[in-house]
């Protein structure tokens, strides 16, 4: 008695859409649905989109499910920043009183955008653009309720107190301090960051200076401190745009790839062969 060979057993359907369409524009040439999904970053592509130090990846497929918060966290920096150091530098007849215009900005771009960004930084595992954005979405949060109208805590306190002025110092000191960490850190992602991050700390002591010199009555010198504080003020949104132009280019796939310094092996563990 012969037997007859045992035909393979059927296959189920796939319903997996990424299955299903393996051989998407192979036909043309391009590549293949899953080689685009399972693409696979290098530490220096992945700080130029993260920002990461070290070019560390998250943990998980979440930055591939995900879209990328960072070009959200540093475009409502700037459209805080840039403004404010425009009326530092004085352009079009403005002054640090026009600070005021920029409440709405404070709240909205820089409180509410930064502290979005930043806790979904924190959701994709990057935990030094997630401090970064949500402190200093507290910054300008903090820094509008100060300005507020209707708060009336310049008036209340008197804007040439001494404790007026020297608290905002005070303020402004311990930013600088915190400034200078993230700077240090940034020594591990890339060049711009780093002339963003030490702009931004000349800026902030400069501004302490300026309301140091207030909290004593001494008004010599100012408007030049705070033509110098929003010089450097608008240097570090040059930076922070440069940053901005690279994340959104990256983003869409322009294939302009401008240098940013990457900087991923700076002060890398060294490994030891035993």
């Amino acid at each position: 008695m012969s037997t007859q060979p045992t035909p393979p057993p059927e296959k189920a359907p796939n319903h997996d859409l990424e299955a299903g369409n393996l051989g998407l524009l192979d036909s043309n040439g391009g590549a293949s649905l899953r080689r685009q999904i399972s693409v696979q970053l290098t530490s220096e592509q992945f700080e130029r989109l993260y920002l990461q130090p070290g070019g560390t990846k998250a943990k998980g497929d979440l930055a591939k499910r995900f879209g990328n918060p960072t070009p959200l966290g540093i475009a409502s920096f700037l459209l805080c920043l840039t403004p404010f150091s425009c009326y530092l530098m004085g352009w079009v007849g403005t002054s640090t009183a026009a600070a005021a215009t920029l409440v709405g900005a404070m709240y909205f771009m820089g409180g509410l955008g930064l502290t979005l960004a930043g806790i979904f930084e924190w959701v994709l595992g990057n935990t030094f653009t997630s401090v970064v954005f949500i402190t200093f979405g507290a910054f300008w949060l903090s820094f509008g309720f100060l300005l507020e109208p209707s708060q009336g805590i310049a008036s209340a306190l008197d804007a040439t107190s001494v404790e007026y002025n020297g608290g905002i110092a005070m303020y402004l000191i311990w930013w600088s301090v915190l400034v200078l960490i993230y700077l240090v850190a940034s020594l591990r992602t890339n060049a711009v960051f780093v002339a963003l991050f030490t702009f931004l700390e000349i800026t902030f002591w400069i501004l302490s200076a300026v309301y140091i010199k207030s909290a004593y009555g001494d008004t010599s010198n100012i408007n030049a401190l705070l033509k110098a504080a929003g010089a450097f003020a608008f240097l570090t949104t040059a930076m922070g745009w440069y940053l901005q132009v690279v994340l959104i280019f990256d983003s869409v796939g322009i294939p302009i790839k401008l240098p940013v310094g990457d900087m991923s092996t700076f002060m890398a563990r060294r490994r030891h062969i035993d």
